[in-house]
């Protein structure tokens, strides 16, 4: 209870800290945002990072004019079985266009804090993405690479389909379904669907149910109902 207690107050001061000088910074630099949210789990290729629990975060990006390229950080509290409380992480890509499909090619680092002691608790991951419109439905195309995993991990690959359907001007439904492989742990596939709506401006609600078709791995492998709010300035 101590460390979650931890976790919490530093997403809490990230979030602060953004709410606090996101006017400022983002009349000094063009393309700077931040976000800051909460869900009743956190779930991250398809399993719970958060012990089936709630979490927090916040998070700051940057995208030049163009909008070619980006970079960001974020934080979250994590509840993951080496022990950590809470995650922080690092990114930077470009998003270029080709025959009428958006791209996004990124790096990623991700560490993650109080882990048991000698435990591997950061990795680096890279990601190819791939989305586009035709008119109300969205598709999207994903594949992550790790070369090193967190934990006794090594080596994995979470690839992804995702389909999405904007029913209402404020309100979209959407199905994704992927598969992990990975080294030394258990490979899985998994699933969500579900909905948002922008409850208000730069708000948005999401309600979605999340399973694998491996539940014999542990309780991070069950299905389970998320809820989830994102305010994005």
């Amino acid at each position: 209870m101590k460390r979650l207690t931890a976790a919490l107050a530093a997403a809490a001061i990230v979030a602060a800290l953004c709410l606090a000088f996101a006017p400022d910074a983002k009349a000094q630099v063009a393309g700077l945002a931040f976000g800051v949210g909460a869900a009743t789990d956190y779930r991250s290729k398809g399993l719970s990072k958060s012990a089936d629990d709630g979490y927090v975060f916040a998070t700051a990006d940057w995208k030049s004019a163009d909008g070619l390229f980006y970079a960001g950080t974020a934080i979250a509290t994590v509840d993951i079985p080496i022990g950590a409380n809470y995650e922080t992480d690092l990114k930077a890509g470009v998003r270029p266009k080709a025959l009428g499909w958006d791209l996004d090619l990124a790096v990623f680092y991700r560490a993650f804090h109080e882990a048991r002691d000698g435990t591997d608790a950061d990795y680096v991951e890279f990601r190819a993405q791939a989305s586009r419109s035709f008119g109300p439905l969205g598709v999207r195309l994903l594949t992550w690479e790790t070369p090193d995993n967190v934990g006794a991990v090594e080596r994995a690959n979470w690839s992804e389909a995702r389909v999405s359907y904007r029913v209402a001007p404020k309100a979209r439904i959407s199905a994704a379904v992927g598969y992990h492989s990975q080294d030394n742990g258990p490979s899985y596939a998994a699933w969500n669907v579900g909905g948002s709506y922008d409850v208000l401006p730069k708000t948005e609600l999401d309600v979605r149910w999340y399973d694998t078709d491996t539940h014999e791995s542990g309780p991070r492998y069950d299905g389970e109902l998320v809820a989830s709010v994102i305010y994005k300035f």
